[in-house]
């Protein structure tokens, strides 16, 4: 986690540290029918119980449609820092899945105002159906970091309680939005195309939640973790890998791999990521009941670039290009163009325009005018 790894880093004796960050927005979606302001506010709590253990906490506080608070506990866990370079992580935290989960999703540092179109919520509707979530859940993990010559390797693995099936449509409804858009990662409204030789199952796609609860449906425990090297500042490259029975009896998995890039320049950042998903699903084959895969892929890719380097009269100006598309099951490809101004290091001002085209579904354009800042 950034946050451990920074209060690690620190020399300061304080025991108790308040960071974070929030953010307010101005947005205009067609599909969604919104024109409206929005706020954020995200408090993290680092505590540090002695020079071995450090503990951390994240709550986003947001306004609702109808004007009430909802809170939402991203995180909290426990680091054990068994030396320099190994740390055993307990509680609920971000899974070390791809980059962005983990270390770009917040506002200030995420260039784009919108998050990826690979993922999911984290204060960003899309008309894109997402791959994943930002993925966060409770368990345990650890942390290895290895000095090879100038380079650094980061090995990650993690085991929590994992996915499941989603709730009985005449359960309690979902309302929370964040929850409900949860509920549609693994869920799209179209059945997969009877005509696609991998996907053509004729069956609906298989409902699966993720949001991170403290029970289990089942005894089988979700596992995964992300092997990257680095050669820092420049240059970071990542494979993740995660896995987890969704069903109450432990016989259908959900299978993400993912790789990740993450480059840094004078004059610019490159950063993207490819994600590809297995879910299975019971399926009728000849009057027998059989298990049988659907599969999805899908990825990303940001640059941002300093134009304020070549053009010093633009001061601390950045132009910001995105380009996402998700395949096979609810396709769709989605242009992102946005331009920053940062007011100082950690507080800044975007603008951007959004284009998403959907194969079977309406298409979108989104404007939004967003202030981030970070303390």
């Amino acid at each position: 986690m950034i946050t451990s790894s920074l209060l690690l880093a620190s020399e300061t004796t304080d025991r108790f540290v308040l960071v974070g960050y929030g953010d307010v927005k101005y947005e205009s979606a067609d599909v969604a029918d919104t024109d409206a302001f929005s706020a954020r506010f995200i408090p993290i709590f680092l505590f540090s119980l002695n020079d071995k253990m450090h503990v951390e906490a994240e709550l986003e506080f947001g306004l609702g449609e109808n004007g009430e608070t909802e809170t939402e506990l991203e995180y909290a866990d426990i680091h054990y820092f068994l030396n320099d370079n190994t740390t055993l992580t307990a509680g609920k935290f971000l899974l070390p899945f791809g980059q962005f989960s983990a270390n770009w999703h917040p506002s200030w540092i995420n260039r784009s105002i919108w998050t990826p179109g690979v993922y999911g919520a984290h204060g960003s509707s899309q008309a894109m159906d997402p791959l994943l979530p930002i993925l966060s859940d409770v368990g345990v993990a650890a942390q290895q970091v290895y000095q090879v010559g100038s380079a650094k390797v980061f090995v990650d693995v993690f085991m929590t309680n994992g996915p499941r099936s989603e709730a009985a449509h005449d359960e309690e409804e979902i309302e929370d939005d964040h929850d409900d858009l949860i509920a549609r990662f693994f869920a799209p409204s179209a059945a997969a195309d009877p005509d696609s030789e991998e996907d053509g199952h004729g069956e609906a796609f298989p409902e699966v939640e993720f949001e991170a609860t403290s029970s289990d449906n089942n005894s089988n425990k979700a596992f995964g973790g992300r092997l990257a090297i680095a050669l820092l500042p420049s240059i970071e490259i990542g494979t993740s890998y995660y896995q987890g029975a969704y069903d109450e009896q432990g016989q259908l998995d959900i299978t993400a791999n993912g790789f990740d890039i993450n480059f840094i320049s004078t004059h610019a950042i490159i950063r993207g990521e490819y994600i590809k998903t297995e879910t299975d699903s019971f399926v009728e084959r000849d009057h027998e009941q059989t298990i049988d895969s659907f599969s999805r892929n899908g990825w990303f890719l940001q640059g941002t670039f300093f134009v304020g380097h070549a053009f010093q009269s633009l001061g601390s100006t950045e132009l910001v290009l995105e380009y996402a598309e998700t395949n096979k099951i609810e396709e769709a490809e989605r242009w992102m163009v946005g331009v920053n101004y940062w007011l100082d290091p950690r507080s800044v001002i975007k603008v951007g325009y959004e284009d998403t085209d959907v194969v079977e579904g309406p298409d979108d354009t989104r404007f939004a005018v967003q202030f981030s800042y970070g303390f």
